[in-house]
């Protein structure tokens, strides 16, 4: 994954990174950010079809940083609780960059409708190809030594596929193919937190991870994305070569730090039922016993998919700061 020569930096950056300029600053909730873009794919269909998309974000950086923080939406988009994240890894002396996963691809919000937002790439795996490539950007083009990433519910259940192996040699060939002429190599991020996302699916034949260290955070009360699913994959994923832990709060359910008390979503989807392994000649829903034959999970997710679920903050929105603050610092040393 690290085979490219130090050479090829230069065409590296004139291919896949674009500038920003001092028209590009923008004042946010968080303070002052500079707009930037880099390049990254959008990958829809069955099997993936990829073509080229400029990724966007806003970075917050000072002269002379060398660790960040990439941060990453749940299905929702870009809302406040990002800038709350931005505030607190500032505080700790981190730089911070806030990914717009879905104005790119033509998407506001993923919820609704997953499977038709999916089909415009507005999911998971490209949730993560947008911040693999923008670790790349970082650190060839900005200089940063240490790269992060803390995602939210979609943005959670991404943070998983970062901590995968099979992402990054599909990344590598892609991006190659659609932007000719230079090489790319897409390295594993240094540490990686994944809040409330969905841990109910796992692909016996593929999975393999990197020792990235990893944090899940829970909610013992969530009902969209349940905790006990997360807890069950900690060990799965750490006896395929992961580095997990998890943090369970209790009382908590899901998006505990939203900026939005917690409220009954009636009409949502969620797949709280669903706990899908594909094996090599079948997927079954562990949970209920469902078997089809192949490896197609679209069939079984839409079995069990639900509607309606708990939503939003309790007492205290910001209960698990202290845990992914003192993570990071931990572990971006």
């Amino acid at each position: 994954m690290k085979s490219v020569l130090k050479a090829l930096v230069v065409p590296l950056v004139s291919v896949f990174a674009f500038g920003a300029n001092a028209q590009d600053k923008v004042r946010t909730p968080a303070g002052e950010a500079e707009n930037v873009g880099w390049s990254s794919v959008i990958c829809s269909g069955n099997p993936f079809q990829c073509s080229t998309l400029k990724a966007s974000g806003q970075l917050f950086a000072e002269s002379g940083q060398n660790k960040v923080v990439l941060i990453s939406h749940g299905s929702q988009g870009v809302d406040a609780r990002m800038y709350d994240y931005v505030k607190d890894l500032r505080k700790a002396g981190f730089a911070a960059l806030v990914i717009d996963h879905w104005t790119p691809r033509g998407v506001s919000t993923t919820h609704n409708d997953y499977v038709e937002a999916a089909r415009k790439g507005a999911n998971e795996t490209n949730i993560a190809f947008d911040s693999m490539t923008a670790a790349e950007w970082l650190r060839s083009t900005r200089g940063f030594r240490k790269v992060g990433s803390i995602g939210e519910s979609q943005g959670g259940a991404a943070a998983i596929i970062l901590a995968q192996k099979w992402p990054f040699q599909f990344l590598e060939r892609n991006m190659e193919r659609l932007y000719q002429g230079s090489r790319f190599a897409a390295s594993p991020l240094d540490a990686v937190v994944g809040l409330y996302g969905f841990c109910g699916f796992r692909n016996t034949g593929r999975d393999a991870y990197v020792t990235t260290p990893f944090l899940f955070i829970t909610g013992s009360e969530d009902d969209s994305t349940p905790s006990r699913y997360c807890e069950s994959y900690v060990p799965y994923m750490n006896s395929r070569g992961g580095n997990a832990r998890i943090v369970i709060l209790e009382g908590e359910g899901h998006s505990f730090d939203a900026p939005y008390r917690r409220y009954r979503n009636q009409s949502g989807p969620q797949y709280a039922k669903c706990n899908i392994v594909v094996e090599k000649d079948h997927v079954i829903n562990v949970n209920t016993g469902a078997r089809i034959d192949g490896q197609n999970s679209a069939p079984l997710f839409e079995r069990c998919k639900g509607r309606g679920y708990q939503t939003g903050h309790g007492k205290d929105r910001f209960i698990a700061v202290p845990h992914w603050i003192s993570f990071f610092k931990e572990t971006l040393k």
